[in-house]
């Protein structure tokens, strides 16, 4: 009784007071506003901040919110109000203003990243907010980087004429690595398999230029994305991730990351089929798209291929608004997943609006013209993706999205493109040996948006023993905004890679792409350069010094490449093949015709091991009665023919043993790439090849040259690296099909690129 009896009395007590609270403070009105204590801000902005005005008697919420408006504008440190007689008095105490803003104890960043950053500037009025704002960025920035250790402390320096100087002492602290990533519930797969799924790597002692194993946020929410990814591809759509943690060490040194999940069982395809339910769009015709078979792993990239190739094709047809969907039927008894693809009409919806933001950098058109949709076009699910990928593709951004938002209307959408814009520049310094060059230095700048603008620029210089090469050009995607490509690269070349002779050329060779179709393209190439065989010795072939000399070569070129590759960096499936011919004799003294025909085909039977297969033939014709120089005839070995050192097999002048090259060749390869047992971050990969070939029928004639068509051949084993240098790659090949007279050369050493 006596509980409740209390209760009840504080209750009563708390109405009352409620009451008087509520109650006006003072009976009579304001007669006048007085403002006390401030020196910069004028009198007028103090009092037109406030709820109160001449003439309003007032209670104490009013009051209250005085006080809260007052203080939200920042200005003032302290505010203090109360009544004088019939007059208001506003006392405040306003906040300081920035003198200056310094950073100590930064070197990761700049000063002028920071100031960007934190976005105050001298002349601002200081608040405790603002600071606070400011030091939270910072640690972030650095978080970012993977710096967790790092400390941010404001200090404030009061000046005279009430400006303070304010400093952020920064201790940027040790990078803080992920040491360990932890799997819990795996079955199927090792826990080093899921690793390399993820972008997130563990810190390694081999790791010493890359930055994917310091901890980002960002990254570790996309390395969840991923897992679960993987899993669908490999046919676990049961799959669930429980949870993912990243914790932090005592220390803050080093982060352990743990993916506790749940698997599933294996399925496989049942039944595919597929409905339609427009009228011009017949099933039947739509099946051949279908590249799923009923026993085929379950894939989810697999059904999204599936359903782009189907609304491409549904899109010539004139439905716009085809809505293309997968209904997936699961068998748990069996392990099965029944395949069903719904094709039907969607809502006519239309773009209204396309807004680009976050491209502080990066022109709007250059953005824009990746889209392959305009403002008024119906809106198309296919076509956005397609444009994700190529905003992707572009290299220009750290991220980018187009994220979908109603319009005016019901049938309207806008589209907003958000990006980060990231570095597009760099400058590489390498040095290495190659056993067909020597000792060599390469120094090389590319900037793949200049300005902003989306145009490419590249220059290059390479300083060896055997060979010196100068490039720079510049490449514009998208010549006078239409889907072209030109540009234009001036070069100087000086070789001594045959012996007996110097080979030098400058020269300039404006060129054009395009596609024909999606995977159809073609190049044109002009060629001018200027040629100088000199430095010929007694000991060269009476050929050599019968073409010594200036030659002025005038070159019309081009290329048709029909490319089904997954992938033209790293391709494991698909093939391309080429059509190159080149024609000089447009003026100038060389006058040849040049054709070649390739192909490449890659398939992967396993995952990480890859079949590639390729092949070439080709020759180079006389024009009217010139003769084909040495220089200009086909030359195989060393890169282009393992086993053979370079203008190593073919025909060859018997007294002085230069080679002469062929004006008829053909080439084949069989190589099967596949890891060795590293870490694939470590980006090394072995090989077994065979290579075989041959070339014959000299541009030049006499009793002394040794000539034989017959096939050459050999076989190896290779190593390559993706380094942070650039691709290099040891190959060891030993003929076992030659001629005597052939120069052959078993170890190779050198930069490489795979055709």
């Amino acid at each position: 009784m006596f509980t409740i009896r209390k209760n009840t009395k504080s209750l009563v007590l708390g109405l009352a007071l409620s009451t008087a609270l509520a109650a006006p403070a003072f009976a009579q009105a304001i007669q006048s506003i007085q403002v006390t204590g401030n020196k910069r801000i004028e009198t007028e902005t103090v009092i037109s901040n406030l709820p109160l005005k001449v003439g309003d008697s007032f209670d104490n919420l009013q009051l209250n919110q005085a006080l809260k408006d007052l203080f939200a504008t920042g200005y003032f440190a302290d505010v203090q109000i109360h009544r004088q007689g019939n007059a208001l008095v506003v006392e405040v105490v306003e906040n300081s203003l920035i003198n200056r803003i310094s950073f100590e104890g930064n070197s990761k960043l700049k000063d002028e990243k920071l100031t960007e950053e934190i976005q105050l500037r001298p002349r601002e009025v200081l608040s405790r907010t603002k600071i606070q704002a400011a030091q939270q960025r910072i640690l972030e920035i650095y978080r970012r980087m993977g710096r967790f250790d790092a400390t941010v402390e404001p200090k404030v320096i009061r000046l005279e004429e009430n400006r303070v100087d304010l400093v952020f002492e920064i201790n940027e602290g040790e990078v803080t690595y992920v040491r360990k990533i932890n799997f819990i519930g795996n079955k199927h797969f090792t826990s080093s398999r899921l690793e390399e799924q993820l972008f997130t790597k563990r810190k390694r002692w081999f790791r010493l230029w890359a930055s994917d194993d310091t901890f980002d946020p960002d990254r570790f929410t996309a390395d969840q994305q991923q897992l679960q990814q993987y899993y669908f591809d490999m046919g676990y759509p049961d799959f669930r991730l429980i949870s993912a943690v990243a914790e932090l060490s005592p220390d803050h040194k080093d982060f352990y990351l743990t993916f506790t999940i749940e698997e599933g069982e294996k399925y496989t395809y049942g039944k595919v089929n597929i409905v339609s339910h427009l009228k011009q769009v017949k099933a039947e015709d739509l099946k051949s798209l279908i590249d799923i078979q009923s026993g085929d792993t379950f894939s989810r990239k697999q059904i999204e291929r599936t359903v782009l190739a189907l609304n491409a094709h549904v899109g010539t047809y004139g439905y716009a608004f085809a809505d293309i969907q997968p209904r997936i039927e699961k068998n748990r008894a069996k392990k099965t997943v029944d395949l069903t693809f719904e094709v039907r009409e969607g809502p006519h919806v239309y773009i209204e609006r396309i807004d680009v933001v976050g491209n502080d950098r990066t022109k709007d058109k250059v953005i824009r013209r990746e889209l392959n949709i305009l403002e008024g076009d119906a809106y198309n699910a296919t076509k956005l993706k397609k444009a994700e990928k190529n905003l992707k593709d572009l290299g220009y951004f750290k991220k980018s999205e187009i994220l979908t938002e109603q319009g005016s209307a019901p049938d309207k959408a806008r589209l907003v493109i958000k990006v980060e814009e990231q570095p597009t520049g760099e400058m590489g310094v390498a040095a290495g040996f190659s056993t067909l060059d020597g000792v060599l230095g390469n120094v090389k700048f590319n900037e793949y948006n200049l300005l902003g603008s989306g145009l490419r620029l590249h220059a290059s210089v390479t300083i060896a023993r055997r060979s010196q090469e100068y490039d720079v050009g510049i490449t514009d995607p998208y010549f006078l905004g239409y889907n072209l490509e030109a540009g234009v690269d001036v070069f100087r070349v000086r070789s001594t890679r045959l012996s007996h002779y110097v080979s030098s050329a400058n020269g300039i060779t404006p060129h054009i792409s395009y596609a024909i179709t999606e995977y159809l393209g073609q190049t044109l190439t002009y060629t001018l350069k200027d040629e100088h065989t000199s430095h010929v010795d007694d000991a060269a072939s009476i050929f050599i010094k019968e073409q010594r000399g200036k030659y002025l070569t005038s070159a019309i070129g081009q290329t048709l490449a029909y490319d089904r590759r997954d992938s033209r960096i790293d391709p494991t499936s698909g093939y391309v093949v080429s059509l190159s011919n080149q024609y000089a004799g447009l003026g100038g003294k060389v006058n040849y015709l040049k054709n070649s025909v390739g192909g490449s085909w890659f398939y992967s039977p396993v995952e990480d091991i890859v079949l590639n297969v390729r092949g070439a033939l080709g020759g180079i014709e006389r024009v009217g009665n010139k003769t084909i120089r040495i220089v200009d005839s086909i030359q195989l070995g060393a890169d282009s023919f393992r086993g053979f050192a370079y203008g190593g097999l073919g025909p060859r002048d018997s007294i002085s043993k230069d080679p002469l090259g062929g004006t008829r060749f053909w080439t084949g390869t069989v190589e099967v790439l596949f890891p060795i047992g590293l870490p694939n971050e470590f980006g090394v990969k072995g090989a077994v090849f065979s290579d075989f070939g041959t070339t014959w029928k000299p541009g030049v004639r006499g009793p002394q040259i040794l000539d034989k068509r017959s096939t050459r051949a050999s076989v190896g084993l290779g190593l390559s690296w993706t380094s942070p240098f650039g691709p290099l790659k040891i190959d060891y090949a030993i003929p076992v099909k030659k001629q005597k007279f052939d120069d052959t050369q078993r170890f190779l050493f050198g930069f490489s690129s795979r055709w």
